[in-house]
């Protein structure tokens, strides 16, 4: 009798361990090895900027893989240029597998991008290129490639702009250290549509709850899909700025109750001009000392008091971080980059 009472005690408690065991490593589920970039490829179509690879999965049985190439420019930085019509264009491009059995591999599959699409930038630029799979049901990343690179040399002209439309304008950078209220010298940007990108993890962008526009929605970090959901719309005014959302400019990011306080959510809500819609922007650099990782970002800093600013709940800018208001320390969960 002790016996079976022991194991109708023992056996639910593995189910449930080993189920949360799954469940935690299920976040990185592909290997990519032998990645090979080159360049001028002839194919049918034209000639491409490829990547051969391979990948292995696991766990991941009756999946859609979504394999994404891009180009990085800066590292990190998804690189996107104006095409004809004035929208913005990001260079990557994808393919997805049907995964069936647990332990599956791609072996020396090719991916690409057609040279006409790349749209050099104006003079000798050093751009870099990785492979990132995702669970294409959830959005997930479930690993990356290391990042390869190449050197490319483009022209400016007048169909097509080098560079982004988000072009940062000069600013005063002594005036950045300034934190009181009204009036201050703040960074500018150009008006427009920007992706919100997160200098800790290059992966992840600022969005709304499950893409849902009303008052109230929860602001987090989302998968890197470069959606119109995930775009946001800078309205200058005066030294500030309302950040709307680019599917409806109604919706702006918004301190929930007006509450000044660390620790306050980030909610999505209908523009009404409060301080708590209004954003200032400082010019920052994630990591100075180091050249090679060192990028231009932002700290966005609320008008309700300039000492706090927004970061990501957590260490690691992992998918479905809460977004929230926090003192400022200059770490990089609170430095983001306008794409």
């Amino acid at each position: 009798m002790r016996q079976k009472l022991y194991f109708s005690a023992v056996l639910p408690l593995f189910v449930l361990i080993m189920t949360i065991f799954q469940g935690t490593a299920y976040g990185q589920k592909a290997t990519f090895s032998n990645c090979q970039l080159k360049h001028n490829v002839v194919t049918d179509k034209g000639k491409q900027l490829q990547c051969q690879f391979t990948a292995r999965f696991t766990n991941m049985k009756s999946h859609k893989i979504r394999i994404v190439m891009q180009v990085e420019c800066p590292k990190g930085t998804v690189y996107k240029y104006l095409n004809n019509d004035g929208k913005k264009v990001s260079v990557k491009t994808s393919k997805e597998y049907n995964n069936k059995s647990n332990k599956a591999s791609l072996e020396n599959k090719k991916i690409g991008i057609y040279n006409s699409k790349l749209h050099p930038k104006q003079g000798t630029n050093k751009y870099f290129v990785r492979l990132i799979a995702y669970d294409a049901t959830t959005n997930k990343v479930i690993g990356s490639s290391n990042y390869m690179s190449y050197t490319q040399t483009g022209k400016s002209s007048a169909g097509v702009k080098s560079g982004s439309s988000g072009s940062v304008k000069s600013s005063n950078s002594s005036a950045n250290k300034s934190s009181s209220k009204g009036k201050g010298k703040w960074a500018k940007i150009a008006k427009g549509n920007y992706y919100i990108s997160c200098a800790e993890n290059a992966c992840v962008y600022i969005g709304a709850k499950n893409k849902k526009m009303a008052n109230g929605t929860n602001i987090e970090l989302v998968g890197k899909f470069l959606e119109d959901e995930q775009q946001w719309y800078f309205l200058p005014e005066n030294d500030y700025y309302y950040i709307c959302s680019a599917v409806n400019r109604n919706y702006v990011l918004d301190v929930k109750k007006g509450v000044a306080a660390a620790g306050t959510n980030i909610q999505l809500y209908q523009r009404n001009n409060s301080e708590a819609q209004r954003w200032y922007l400082e010019r920052c650099n994630t990591n100075p000392g180091n050249p090679k990782e060192n990028h231009e970002a932002f700290i966005i800093r609320s008008a309700l008091n300039p000492d706090l600013v927004i970061e990501f709940e957590g260490k690691y800018g992992d998918f479905g971080s809460n977004i929230r208001l926090g003192r400022c320390s200059r770490k990089l969960s609170q430095m983001w980059r306008l794409d």
